[in-house]
């Protein structure tokens, strides 16, 4: 047996010993530090990475926006040339059959 091999067979880790390993205060300071370190740099990568997902939803969000409001733009100028008094008037003769009334057919009220 080589001297790796026997130093890993004669150590409390692999020989069941683990529970009479005793830690010195300082290691015991180090390890809580290093679980601490870990901890905290797998939050940010976590936190990275929701922001990320919540930039990217966002932007789609403003791009789907951006699509409504040209979409409302344009709605808004088909109202405005559809409601033109020429226009009203031309649909008025042609479909409804309307005309303007002559002298004849008008009457003034008068109040006292």
């Amino acid at each position: 047996m080589n001297a790796a091999a026997r130093a890993i067979n004669q150590s409390t880790v692999f020989n069941g010993q683990l529970v009479d390993l005793r830690l010195s205060k300082p290691l015991c300071m180090t390890l809580a530090l290093l679980l601490t370190v870990l901890i905290s740099s797998l939050a940010v990568v976590y936190t990275t990475n929701e922001y990320r997902s919540s930039f990217n939803q966002l932007q789609q969000l403003e791009r789907h926006m951006d699509q409504l409001k040209l979409q409302r733009g344009q709605l808004l100028l088909e109202q405005a040339s559809l409601a033109t008094p020429a226009r009203v008037e031309e649909l008025a003769v042609k479909k409804l059959h309307m005309r303007l009334p002559e002298d004849k057919q008008t009457f003034v009220l008068r109040t006292k």
